[in-house]
């Protein structure tokens, strides 16, 4: 009989670490990376320990305590929050040095340089990052201001995306106040000129896109039919030095009325001549109509909202089925968030 071959087993028996050893090799590690025993941070939430360059609890995610004045190696590794959660917002108001190098800060925000750049040239506060706790963005703000940024830290439901804000169907302007008309409650309120603080315009963009896919054979789909549709539409907030809701003028649905001989054919012509008239009555509000320029840097933190709703199987013939979807996408929560924090930093 042929004995079988048997291949040999090897066995590693791996040393016991004892609080004493010294897991560091110079023979395949150029230098000593790892933390010692009394850095570790022990975890409130499940009493595990972890490196002391974390925000949160590797096993339970739950928040470690922190020092925020001991945090030059504290790591940024925040994961990305949904759309629907609440977070914190840091934002980059300025950069006290005009000619500032903002390669640490973009190293430590994990972004391109280049933005960090455009961001500081905007002379327009936007956000940098959006994290789950205020803490997180304490530390991330005490960083980057000692590297020179003046920075903000503004709450999801500060900037409340999701309430709208009060659409107006008409404006009344008279020397001494202006009297604004709501679009669904038809209610009127005036305003007096000096509480008329901001001004933020800019575009809400809606796409669509209509599919039908053909099911064929072991689970494939072939399409069919596809329609895009697409809509831009002018927009601007107007906002009061007591009230971070706002009003909102869309260039649909308003009586350009109040304009009066100065109206002109085109609505996208009043809505420009209804901006310019305001800042005449109230010369101290602050203007801005950067959004439409700088949308792109909100992207990473701020993304458009976009969703694909099914609309079930159809049959289209004998032994055919076809399936129906749409996708969309909107910017409203975007510019939302956008407009209410220029009131928040004005």
């Amino acid at each position: 009989m042929k004995s079988a071959n048997i291949a040999p087993v090897v066995i590693f028996v791996m040393p016991e670490i004892t609080d004493n050893a010294n897991t560091f090799d110079p023979n395949i590690q150029s230098e000593d990376i790892a933390f010692d025993r009394d850095e570790m941070v022990a975890c409130k939430g499940c009493g595990r320990a972890n490196p002391p360059n974390r925000f949160n609890c590797i096993y339970c995610a739950h928040e470690l305590e922190i020092s925020t004045s001991d945090t030059a190696a504290t790591r940024f590794t925040s994961r990305k929050l949904e759309t629907w959660e609440r977070g914190f917002n840091l934002v980059l108001v300025k950069h006290l040095d005009a000619g500032g190098n903002c390669r640490p800060a973009a190293g430590l925000l994990r972004v391109g340089i280049a933005n960090v750049n455009e961001i500081v040239q905007s002379a327009t506060p936007l956000p940098v990052a959006r994290v789950e706790s205020e803490k997180e963005a304490t530390v991330i703000r005490t960083r980057l201001e000692e590297m020179g940024f003046v920075c903000s830290v503004v709450s999801d439901d500060e900037l409340a995306a999701d309430k709208p804000h009060v659409r107006l169907s008409a404006m009344e302007l008279t020397d001494e106040t202006l009297e604004v008309v709501s679009f669904n409650t038809k209610e009127r309120i005036k305003i007096a000129w000096n509480d008329v603080a901001l001004i933020v315009s800019g575009i809400l963009t809606k796409g669509r896109v209509d599919s039908l896919e053909k099911k064929r054979r072991h689970g494939k789909t072939k399409l069919i039919d596809e329609t895009a549709t697409s809509s831009d539409e002018e927009v601007f907030d107007l906002y009061t030095r007591d009230d971070a809701a706002g009003f909102r003028v869309h260039q649909a649905g308003f009586d350009f009325s109040c304009l009066g001989n100065n109206k002109g054919l085109l609505a996208s012509e009043n809505m420009r001549r209804l901006i310019v008239e305001l800042k005449q009555r109230a010369p101290n509000t602050k203007y801005i109509n950067s959004y439409v320029q700088l949308r792109h840097l909100l992207r990473d933190v701020w993304e458009a909202e976009s969703r694909k709703d099914f609309h079930g199987l159809q049959r289209s013939g004998f032994g055919k089925v076809e399936s129906a979807s749409v996708a969309s996408t909107s910017n409203l929560v975007q510019f939302n968030k956008f407009s209410r924090l220029q009131w928040h930093l004005r």
